[in-house]
């Protein structure tokens, strides 16, 4: 994060009427002539949105840029970087930002500080916008314009935009946005943002806005009213940043005041080291701390905004919303609150494993069609079986989960929308706080089960970052959906002749049971210790607005689920791609070379053979290819690691050739199963074919020619890929979201040394009592 706070930098000024203090301003070259302050400029100009949580920014931003947006994080923070455009009436293109939701400029969280920096030109690589669009909720006036009467300090240009006034009039609030024009100096635009009412009228608005002029008419501003207990600190260091040539006369009473109330992990956190020291000093003489002066300030600024409110005739209906208070009584009872949020998570956990399977199922056709295509278009050879094995099937490995990815969002935008999401948090605060974690955190890790991916992606609901990267470390410790191929194969193969526990239940189903459980509980252990040790910070309290219900804007949900669909494509489906034609590589680029004469030679004599029918023959032949692909690997540099491997998993019961196949899981967890197919010769196999389970139990282990897979080792299998992250998707995503490859590093290198110690605890205990 950008660490130096606004009065740390130098200006360039572009305004020659009002000389405001806009830092850092850029103007890009466009073709399209601006006027401001009584001279033209060529450039494209860029515009914010900013607002409240739950105001209606994001909905506004979706029905003003539509498609033509671009999403990304802000340099070195995992704060989400939204960007569109849209065109005004008069044909001009302007950017637009879609800044994260804030309550005020007071940074005290990732959220806040962006917002500060972007709106004041701080952030580096972005223009300081020419004007900002403050989203407000007419139904709650009065808190949604304390963000507004603090960028009205400030003295940028800004228009408000006064969403939901449908749910204002229900409520029977009287808001008059001729009358706040007037108080605040700016256009008022009443609007219902999710059914695009008032969105000319706001364009219409945009395209006459000044540019970079100073705020005129009008109310005073709070900061030139300010209470006694504020006005001398705050004009002590105005003149102190005016002396050190760090701010300008202008503006140099609002950036006072916003250093003297800014902390965020600790005072002075966020401001440049000479602007630190006089706010220090200064908090220091007149013996005040920043948490002083924020209860100061947001005391005084109600009242004034109170007052604003009296003057321009707004009232605000005192009667709760019905329909609301009436659905909460339900949804947040004590004993049915629960049930009822359980049931909605079932209803989440039973689409991302069942609901989206027929869509898996058509992608998966199509990487089967297209790698059939290709196998009759190419001529034999590795290029061939690279683009068929490596690329085709690294780009289906991705692609396959996009179904999943699309549902989970299509949840999360809904239970948002309507204003279900807050209320799901509060329950579980309960029990996500005994682990130091918030309840935001429940909804991503229960994703996790269905995949890892859309689990971290879902992490961006959670406001601190230190539980966000707590909840991404132990996301992948939940057992997803590409692990239950290998559990399948593993516990059919080595629990399938146990007999039924009770006469009903089977041992296979209870140690599947007790796998999800072990998972479950380990993670929430990890999580725990995480927020004790490496990420130690105290419980978050759960501060958390419950909005309106209100019916959900389909648009705006299409369109998140337009971003998320290609985010993850985008994002995880190069590095995949990368990673599965060199696993591609190290499995079948021999190191020795391969005698493929005695392979021709066999598929010459079963040609030959006219005692042979079509079936025969063709089995036959499959058998020989998967024996020739068997040799190939074992000659491979996979083959080689594998058995250099194999001195390192033997404690755990593993040998060389389920080393190749842990090696080939690490593209996706289901690889394991053909890994282990190819090393065994067995061609087309999945968890469920008998060929495969039988070869396994006939596997003998060299020199005592007994079985390798027992249960023993089948529990120590499967405790490995339980622990093990042997994905690099998720590690993709993770470096994504954390914008840096230590923490994607450490939770490989953590789950790694976890998988390894499980195992053996396994195994060499399961001996130690007398088992095989």
């Amino acid at each position: 994060m950008h660490a130096g706070g606004p009065a740390g930098r130098r200006r360039r000024h572009f305004c020659k009427a009002a000389a405001i203090g806009f830092k850092r301003r850029k103007l890009r070259l466009v073709n399209t002539p601006v006027r401001i302050a009584d001279e033209t400029y060529c450039r494209q100009r860029t515009i914010a949105i900013a607002g409240n949580p739950n105001a209606g920014k994001t909905t506004l931003f979706n029905a003003l840029c539509g498609t033509r947006q671009k999403v990304g994080n802000y340099p070195g923070v995992t704060v989400e970087r939204k960007t569109g455009q849209t065109r005004l009436p008069s044909g001009e293109t302007v950017n637009i930002i879609d800044l994260p939701g804030c309550y005020s400029l007071a940074a005290r969280s990732p959220e806040e500080q962006i917002a500060h920096d972007v709106l004041l030109g701080e952030m580096e690589g972005e223009n300081a916008p020419d004007l900002i669009i403050v989203v407000v909720d007419a139904s709650n006036l009065q808190r949604n314009l304390f963000l507004t009467s603090q960028l009205h300090d400030l003295g940028i240009p800004i228009i408000v935009a006064l969403n939901m006034m449908d749910i204002a009039r229900e409520r029977g609030s009287e808001v008059d946005p001729e009358k706040l024009t007037a108080a605040l100096g700016c256009a008022v635009i009443p609007l219902v943002a999710r059914k695009g009412e008032g969105l000319d009228e706001l364009l219409a608005a945009i395209e006459s806005a000044p540019c970079a002029c100073q705020l005129k008419g009008g109310i005073p501003r709070f900061i030139d009213c300010l209470p006694s207990a504020l006005e001398q600190p705050v004009q002590t260091l105005a003149e102190g940043l005016i002396k050190s040539g760090l701010t300008h006369e202008t503006d140099a009473r609002g950036e006072a005041l916003w250093l003297l109330v800014s902390s965020l992990e600790g005072d002075d956190a966020v401001q440049a080291p000479a602007a630190a020291a006089l706010s220090r000093r200064v908090r220091k003489q007149y013996h005040l701390s920043s948490r002083q002066v924020r209860a100061i300030e947001t005391s005084a600024r109600y009242r004034y905004l109170k007052d604003l409110m009296k003057q321009t005739s707004c009232l605000q209906a005192d009667l709760p919303h019905r329909l609301t208070n009436r659905l909460d009584s339900v949804l947040l009872h004590r004993f049915f609150g629960p049930i009822l949020f359980l049931a909605v998570m079932a209803l989440v956990f039973q689409s991302l494993f069942s609901w989206a399977t027929p869509a898996m199922d058509v992608i998966e056709s199509g990487v089967s069609l297209t790698g059939q295509a290709i196998d009759r278009l190419l001529p034999d050879g590795l290029f061939k079986e690279m683009i068929q094995q490596g690329v085709v099937s690294g780009v289906g490995n991705v692609l396959v989960f996009l179904p999943q990815i699309l549902l989970l969002f299509l949840f999360i935008g809904f239970l948002e929308d309507v204003g279900y999401m807050a209320r799901a948090a509060f329950l579980m605060d309960r029990l996500m706080s005994r682990v130091g974690l918030d309840g935001r955190a429940f909804l991503p890790l229960l994703s996790s089960f269905a995949c890892a991916i859309p689990g971290i992606m879902a992490t961006r609901t959670i406001a601190g970052r230190k539980d966000r990267l707590v909840t991404i470390l132990v996301a992948p410790l939940m057992s997803c959906s590409a692990r239950l191929p290998v559990y399948t194969l593993v516990i059919g193969t080595v629990f399938a002749a146990e007999t039924p526990v009770g006469g009903i239940f089977t041992v296979g189903g209870l140690v599947l049971m007790a796998i999800y459980a072990f998972s479950i509980t380990l993670g929430i252990t990890m999580a725990a210790v995480f927020k004790r040790t490496l990420l130690k910070s105290p419980p978050p309290p759960l501060l958390l607005e419950l909005p309106t219900y209100k019916l959900p804007s389909l648009k705006s949900i299409g369109l998140n689920l337009f971003d998320r669909g290609r985010l993850f494509v985008n994002r995880a489906g190069t590095v995949i791609l990368a990673a599965t034609v060199i696993l591609w590589a190290i499995l079948h680029i021999p190191i020795h070379h391969v005698d493929r004469t005695r392979f021709e030679n066999a598929r010459q004599a079963v040609i030959e053979n006219s005692g042979l029918d079509a079936d025969s023959r063709d089995k036959a032949l499959q058998s020989i290819a998967a024996a020739e692909d068997a040799d190939v690997v074992e000659q491979s540099l996979g083959g080689h690691l594998g058995k250099w491997l194999e001195p390192v998993i033997a404690p755990l019961g593993f040998d060389w050739k389920i080393g190749v196949g842990i090696i080939a899981s690490f593209a996706a967890r289901e690889v394991f199963i053909s890994g282990l197919a190819v090393v065994h010769g067995v061609d087309g196999a999945d968890e469920r074919s008998p060929s495969l389970r039988e070869s396994l139990r006939d596997e003998k282990r060299p020199g005592t020619n007994t079985p390798m897979y027992t249960p023993l080792l089948g529990l120590s299998l499967l405790v490995f890929f339980v622990l093990a992250c042997q994905c690099l998707s998720t590690v993709a995503i993770a470096r994504r979201e954390t914008s840096s490859w230590f923490w994607p590093a450490f939770m490989v290198g953590y789950m790694s040394v976890l998988a390894w110690v499980g195992s053996f605890v396994v195994y060499q205990g399961g001996k130690l009592l007398g088992y095989s």
